[in-house]
């Protein structure tokens, strides 16, 4: 049985803990360095991590549902079709 389909804002939370972090070391990185940054491209970068790692998650597991519901394939590549089978096998 596959697990229940999340919702945005679970996704969303999902994510918010690891862009911030992530960002947050990144920039304290490149001030160590001597990059400038400021607070609005700070919560840009935060927004757009939020979304990248929102729209992966998203794509991921619709692909996981698509790989449940598609038949095996067998030795050959073949999805199984027996219209498409030889007769000597």
């Amino acid at each position: 049985m596959a697990p229940p389909r999340r919702r945005l804002t679970r996704r969303i939370r999902d994510q918010v803990g690891f862009s911030l972090v992530a960002v947050l070391v990144l920039f304290l990185v490149l001030r160590v360095f001597g990059v400038r940054s400021s607070v609005a491209g700070l919560v840009l970068s935060v927004a757009l991590t939020i979304a990248l790692n929102v729209g992966l998650s998203y794509i991921g597991e619709r692909r996981a549902e698509h790989a449940r519901r598609r038949p095996p394939r067998d030795r050959d590549g073949d999805r199984g079709d027996i219209r498409w089978r030889d007769d000597d096998r």
